[in-house]
């Protein structure tokens, strides 16, 4: 796991790291711009020409510094600093300084155009203003230089709270950032301009970033946090999923969220459905239960949690059997597409007492809060939390970068997961993979934020072998097992 924070957030760590712990701020520029420095060396050929464009802040001082180390290791490198010197940062100045005593001064005029690579450090993660003057003519110039470009800690004219571009933002191939990643860099459009993120350490303990960081986001390592399975059980022991989905004409999506399901290990699935559905699921899947909505009363008494709403359609039938699940059930309930839609369509209320998950996507999440999908993707995390907040649920907030909102808990940011997945049945297919995970005995946040997470590594396994372009969300399925197969089970001796 690794803790992800906002601009103040950083900051925040920042201070207690340099005036608590006392760690000098030099230093940890000093360890940041070698960092930097590595990296590039790992790209850079030797007779590359590289330019270090610096801001004025502490962020132009990790460039600067690591221009000093490229210098030292026999590279040719420019450096120049934009914006008003005598304004700089105490820490700047000094590596600034350092240079001119080394005997190297900055170049005052500059063909952008001249250079192989571009290392950027005009601003950092703090920014919360539109990009003008001076830096926006710096930023174009490097954008259309036609150099491969660096960023330091976040690229430029990116908000580090929300991924926007403030005016203009510089398009990095790569950037370095340093103790954990920042919201900007996972979601959209910062994400895109990123280009490949490297987190490095550089003193930031751990203790001070989870103190102060509200989000985090998983790595492969993560995948230890899916339940075990033991010599001594049996079917039931994994989980008794109950599906109520499908109507007449949308079978596909009661069989994607059942398959899924049992893909990730639930040890029974039952689909509650139409009657019509029962000869297509039962040959097509004949490891599920089947039932008709006559049936929901004792299937609700029989499951570990219930997944309401794939493929329901929204009508008064919808949200009878809603309502009826809502009076009725008290196991963790997750609440998908339909049964989303009916909340908003009738006005619903929902407190439900085994803990909800909500997983719309931007368009059923401005329904449930009155106002645009634009306004919601616009204010990715806010939404979210509006709708934890209102429904008193964990909320899976579909996007091309999903977060996870769960009350006052820390802002799960997806990073696994790519752009074939947008393709019908996609979503169904993670319904199911979180209610297996409910089913199994997770918590509703942590079964959210893992189901998201497998789900977009069995998409991104998927696209390696079908492409982008060519795959289907039964190929996501099918994938489970590649991604949970080098997982230890438990043994017995």
């Amino acid at each position: 796991m690794k803790y992800v924070l906002k601009n103040q957030e950083m900051q925040d760590v920042d201070k207690e790291t340099i005036q608590k712990i006392g760690i000098p701020g030099l230093v940890l520029m000093e360890r940041a711009s070698e960092k930097i420095a590595r990296r590039l060396m790992e790209t850079v050929r030797k007779n590359d020409r590289i330019l270090s464009v610096a801001g004025c802040g502490n962020n132009g001082g990790d460039a600067l510094a690591a221009a000093r180390i490229l210098l030292e290791e026999g590279y040719s490198v420019d450096f120049t600093v934009v914006g008003d010197l005598s304004k700089a940062s105490a820490d700047l100045k000094t590596q600034y300084d350092i240079l001119a005593r080394l005997g190297y001064e900055q170049k005052e005029e500059i063909d952008y155009e001249d250079y192989d690579w571009i290392l950027e450090g005009l601003f950092g993660v703090g920014l919360s203003r539109e990009v003008s003057g001076t830096y926006r003519t710096a930023v174009e110039r490097i954008n259309g230089s036609g150099a491969k470009v660096m960023s330091v800690d976040i690229p430029s004219g990116i908000s580090g709270d929300m991924g926007k571009v403030l005016g203009c933002a510089v398009k990095a191939d790569a950037t370095v950032t340093f103790g954990g990643p920042k919201a900007g860099h996972l979601l959209y459009p910062g994400k895109e301009y990123a280009g490949r993120l490297y987190v490095e350490k550089i003193g930031f303990f751990d203790s001070v970033l989870k103190k102060h960081a509200g989000g985090f986001t998983y790595d492969r390592k993560d995948l230890e946090r899916l339940p075990g399975r033991f010599a001594d059980s049996h079917k039931g022991t994994y989980g008794k999923v109950l599906i109520i989905a499908g109507n007449e004409t949308m079978s596909g999506a009661a069989y994607f969220s059942a398959k899924s399901a049992l893909r990730m290990g639930s040890g029974l699935v039952k689909v509650i459905s139409c009657e019509a559905n029962r000869p297509i699921l039962q040959s097509m899947l004949p490891e599920v239960l089947f039932g008709t909505y006559e049936d929901v009363k004792d299937a609700l008494e029989w499951c570990d949690c219930i997944l309401f709403g794939p493929g329901m359609g929204v009508s008064e039938r919808t949200k009878e059997l809603l309502e009826e699940v809502l009076q009725r059930g008290t196991k963790p309930l997750l609440l998908d597409a339909d049964g989303l839609n009916a909340v908003s369509r009738y006005g619903m209320e929902i407190d439900h007492p085994g803990g909800c998950v909500f997983t719309p996507h931007l368009l059923e999440a401005a329904r449930l809060l009155g106002i645009s999908a634009e306004q919601v993707k616009e204010t990715l995390t806010d939404a979210g939390q509006k709708l934890s907040d209102r429904f008193r649920a964990t909320v899976v907030l579909k996007d091309a970068a999903t977060l996870v909102v769960s009350g006052s808990r820390p802002v799960y940011y997806n990073s696994s997961g790519n752009n074939g997945m947008a393709t019908g049945g996609s979503g169904d297919v993670l319904s199911g993979m979180i209610a297996s995970l409910l089913g199994r005995g997770m918590e509703c946040s942590e079964a959210a934020a893992l189901g998201v997470y497998i789900h977009g590594l069995a998409g991104d396994h998927a696209a390696e072998i079908f492409g982008h372009n060519s795959m289907l969300a039964s190929d996501i399925i099918e994938s489970i097992s590649s991604i949970l197969g080098g997982i230890s089970d438990e043994s017995v001796l």
